[in-house]
């Protein structure tokens, strides 16, 4: 016996509906062809695999970053507290000069201890990694306008990290820095003054050593705040092109060395 229910759907409503489903029909088939579309998918996924290998390959080196750490208690240990660049130093009666100089030399060994431990450490122990992904990105020939200036942003640092590997930071050249010191004279209160003036040049040349060389690196590859913009941006697109989060953020700090 048949069953008829108690109600029908009106035409409109029929034929809207009819309408609905062939409009999403053709706007799946038309997202599925559509070149754009397939280049953003194609860009997404060769930066997320990229980034994903260079992830494992730092978790791998996790070793050899400890191994490779510390070693400016080693390579500082001749001129962390003595030598001929400290001598130099303690021989200033004025103890405002003295004082400058201190301050200024322990801030270069400051940044000698985190130029050998911190940076230069991870750019040798993830050397092979960050090749590797560079040349991931190289060859991913990405479409998508800014993710082809993240990638160029991504290809400086690691140019500029090459540059980095070669920075000395020894105690020869703590000592060599450090001989420039020498006392002003301070017997009268003009003498006093233009002493200040004229030992703070040389106090800032010897504490700004190893940043000013570091800017300078930055400089000779274009680096500049732009770029952490850059990767800020293109990270959000990677997220709105439909990638994942984790790596999004991964190729946004994929170069970092904290």
């Amino acid at each position: 016996m048949a069953v008829h229910f108690g109600f029908r759907l009106p035409l409109t409503l029929l034929v809207s509906i009819a309408l609905l489903v062939v409009g999403l029909m053709m706007a799946t088939r038309a997202g599925a062809t559509d070149p754009a579309a397939s280049a953003a998918a194609g860009d997404l996924r060769q930066l997320e695999q990229a980034t994903a290998e260079l992830g494992r390959a730092k978790r791998a080196a996790e070793g050899a970053v400890a191994r490779l750490s510390r070693r400016s208690t080693s390579a500082l240990s001749g001129c962390a507290s003595s030598g001929p660049g400290w001598k130099k130093i303690r021989r200033v009666k004025h103890a405002p000069q003295r004082g400058l100089y201190v301050a200024s030399a322990r801030r270069l060994l400051a940044d000698m201890r985190l130029l050998i431990d911190q940076q230069q450490s991870r750019i040798v122990a993830y050397q092979s990694a960050f090749e590797r992904f560079g040349a991931h990105l190289k060859a991913a020939n990405v479409s998508q306008p800014l993710l082809s200036e993240a990638v160029a942003a991504q290809a400086r640092r690691l140019a500029a990290y090459r540059d980095i590997r070669s920075v000395e930071a020894t105690c020869a050249v703590f000592n060599k820095l450090t001989s420039r010191v020498r006392e002003f004279p301070t017997r009268t209160a003009a003498q006093i003054i233009r002493a200040d003036y004229r030992a703070a040049p040389v106090a800032r040349r010897i504490e700004r050593h190893i940043s000013n060389q570091l800017r300078a690196i930055d400089r000779r590859h274009g680096i500049s705040y732009r770029d952490a913009e850059t990767l800020d941006r293109a990270g959000d697109l990677m997220v709105r092109l439909g990638g994942n989060p984790g790596y999004a953020l991964g190729f946004q700090y994929a170069l970092s060395l904290r």
